[in-house]
């Protein structure tokens, strides 16, 4: 498990920095940053990165490690869903966040039922192995894999519904529903004891490897489109300044560069519609590399318009 957790700490990293600049004032671009928030916690959970009995440590030496990756991971797939309602135009069922509070309260409620010193533990196979005979231990863990594949169904649903279907989600949600099918079956396989302890040995590789697959694939799908929107926030950046540039012909500091670095997209529509302004009603004249400029600038626009143009 390490070497895909390790690889799954980097991907949550990159996704946290490229979705920065435009996440901390894009209200759309919120839920992805959020996902891969979360996602770096699940991952800091496991472990590899800081020692459990250090994390523990610092949460109170009560165990708390367990049900903060648990919850982390599930609130992760939470706000993908969200990143992906957003980017499809598709709203959530109804009932969903009830559901989703229902779920976080039962699985923290099963897993205060749980009886043993849960701070002996330094990882989950070793809570797993030594506390599974206790069926609030296997409820606490079937609700949380539950929750997390149900929520990975209701993705799928959205991105099927919505053409063209990004693949490299779909393979990766599937990917995630049927690793958590096959835990949650492996855990009251080792509940029950029904078994040869070799059968839960090889169910238990075989979780591993699908949901750490399904889980890069979204890393990988995420990442792919986090670069995207990046670049377009720097085009909308540069073109921005270039337009202030212009604009300081006329003696006017319409654009402040904070604004740009918050809004480039709104600071570039509002410095063309000042250009042009200038151009009509003061006799202003641009070069041709300035004419170029703001043209390239108005094809953005054209194709990344605003959701609603701001008043004048």
């Amino acid at each position: 498990m390490r070497e895909p957790s390790t690889l799954l700490l980097c991907l949550t990293t990159i996704i946290l920095v490229v979705r920065a600049p435009y996440a901390l004032n894009s209200t759309a671009a919120r839920p992805g940053w959020l996902a891969g928030a979360f996602g770096l916690l699940a991952v800091i959970c496991l472990g590899f990165l800081i020692p459990v009995p250090a994390l523990d440590a610092v949460l109170g030496s009560a165990g708390y490690w367990n049900i903060l990756g648990s919850t982390s991971t599930t609130l992760s797939f939470h706000f993908m869903y969200q990143a992906i309602l957003i980017h499809t135009s598709r709203a959530q069922p109804r009932y969903y966040p009830y559901g989703l509070m229902f779920a976080l309260a039962a699985s923290s409620a099963s897993f205060c039922l749980i009886q043993g010193r849960q701070e002996e533990f330094e990882s989950v196979e070793e809570f797993i192995a030594a506390l599974i005979e206790q069926p609030w231990t296997a409820l606490y863990l079937s609700i949380y894999l539950g929750s997390v594949a149900i929520i990975s169904g209701l993705s799928i649903h959205a991105v099927w519904k919505t053409p063209p279907r990004a693949k490299t989600f779909l393979a990766g949600f599937i990917l995630v529903i049927l690793g958590n099918v096959t835990d949650i079956g492996l855990l009251w396989l080792q509940h029950t004891r029904l078994v040869d302890p070799g059968i839960p040995a090889f169910l238990y590789k075989l979780y591993i490897a699908l949901f750490f697959s399904g889980v890069i694939a979204l890393c990988i799908g995420f990442l792919r489109g986090s670069f995207r929107s990046l670049l377009r926030y720097l085009q909308f950046v540069y073109y921005a300044l270039r337009i202030r540039r212009i604009l300081g012909q006329t003696g006017t500091e319409a654009l402040d560069p904070a604004a740009i670095l918050m809004d480039p997209r709104n600071s570039c529509y509002q410095g063309l519609i000042l250009v042009r302004d200038f151009m009509t009603l003061g006799g202003f004249i641009l070069n041709g590399a300035e004419l170029a400029l703001t043209q390239k600038a108005d094809e953005l626009l054209t194709d990344f318009p605003l959701a609603t143009p701001p008043t004048r």
